[in-house]
């Protein structure tokens, strides 16, 4: 297959990015902000995750159909983790005897 060679300057950023990201992640632990900051955190590793897979794995530069694999399983993901966390959120409405 004819692939094309990422260059050694993407794998520097992308190094250099993670490790800025893996540096704001720490720091953002030692100030309390409260539920924001599950949530800036989970936002900061869906980033890292997204460049580790696109960079460091290839994925942006596979061919079509490996990137709608991807997508469709990042979709299904979507789906279940939704579903999961409305079970979860939905547990205490109904008053059932000895809960």
């Amino acid at each position: 297959m004819n692939e094309p060679a990422p260059s050694l300057k993407k794998y520097i950023f992308a190094w250099l990015g993670l490790l800025g990201l893996t540096l704001l992640t720490t720091l953002i632990a030692f100030v309390n902000l409260g539920v924001w900051s599950t949530v800036i955190e989970i936002g900061i590793a869906t980033i890292m995750a997204s460049m580790v897979a696109g960079f460091l794995m290839h994925a942006f530069y596979e061919t079509r159909l490996i990137q709608i694999v991807i997508a469709t399983a990042l979709i299904w993901f979507l789906i279940m983790m939704t579903l999961t966390l409305g079970d979860y959120m939905t547990r205490g409405w109904l008053p059932f005897p000895g809960k």
